[in-house]
């Protein structure tokens, strides 16, 4: 096992345990500002886990490689916080210029391995009425947990089968790098529009 990975499978059980505290459990489940684990620097593209997306394909992150991705964590049948999640990156990519929405994809990896089918991520796809430019991810928990170790998200399974988890939108780089970051759910758009060449 590459050096690298082992030091975010160490942080990524570092999150897990740090994710027990959570706020207001009213609050729709998001841990608001939650103090995540720091982002390792590398890049995400050294995982070589397989997701699976909405139509069933199977992916490793290295294969969005040579595009900006714009990737948040998020579950389908979550009916507050996740919608706020999918409706800012809608936004995000209707601000983008033509040549930059060219060369950006947007990545949404479920928390929920249980019931988050390819079946479940078309139907919230149809939902929130998202773009082609748009790639849903399920995997194993081992990998989940990996890739937000990485990108430095909180979440915890509720005893109600619900996820208390952070909000995090994460601009990767074209090789897989953290260019850039926003915590919460109103996300400001120029941060990552900087970031993206034209």
């Amino acid at each position: 096992m590459k050096k690298g990975k082992m030091l975010l499978i160490a942080v990524a059980c570092a999150t897990v345990i740090s994710s027990c505290k959570r706020e207001d459990p009213h609050a729709h489940h998001e841990m608001q500002n939650a103090q995540a684990s720091v982002p390792s620097g590398a890049s995400l593209y050294q995982f070589h886990d397989m997701f699976t997306d909405q139509n069933g394909k199977q992916w490793m992150l290295h294969q969005f490689e040579g595009k900006y991705v714009v990737v948040a964590m998020f579950y389908a049948t979550c009916t507050a916080i996740c919608p706020r999640i999918a409706a800012e990156m809608l936004r995000l990519e209707k601000t983008l210029s033509s040549s930059q929405r060219a060369k950006t994809h947007f990545v949404m990896i479920s928390f929920d391995h249980e019931r988050d089918n390819p079946a479940q991520l078309q139907k919230f796809i149809k939902k929130m009425k998202l773009t082609e430019s748009f790639t849903l991810l399920t995997g194993k928990p081992d990998s989940i947990r990996e890739v937000a170790a990485a990108l430095g998200i909180n979440y915890k399974k509720l005893d109600d089968g619900e996820y208390a988890h952070s909000s995090l939108f994460t601009l990767l780089s074209p090789t897989g790098e953290i260019a850039a970051q926003h915590a919460g759910l109103s996300l400001k758009a120029d941060t990552f529009i900087d970031k993206i060449e034209k």
